[in-house]
């Protein structure tokens, strides 16, 4: 009798990550810091164009935020995506 078939057999195979959850992960990862960074360079350029210097320093932290956030987010994708390129 063979050592170790049992085991083998009970343990199914870890999850594809290729799946429509891992695509609306990956869409939610990358869109959100995009879309962050172009709404603080927007109202960013509306808030210089009335002078609102104290706006423009809060579009300018959220857009450094965005940038740190797209970072993260490619870090933890690249680490924990199941993608190996």
């Amino acid at each position: 009798m063979e050592q170790g078939t049992r085991r083998e057999r009970a343990t199914s195979p870890p999850a594809q990550p290729g799946g429509f959850g891992m695509f609306m992960l990956r869409l939610w990862m990358w869109a959100v810091p995009v879309v962050m960074f172009a709404a603080s360079v927007i109202f960013g350029a509306i808030a210089v164009s009335d002078s609102d210097w104290s706006l423009v320093a809060v579009m300018a932290v959220m857009g450094l935020t965005a940038i740190a956030l797209f970072v993260f987010h490619w870090w933890v994708l690249y680490r924990f995506g199941g993608r190996q390129s």
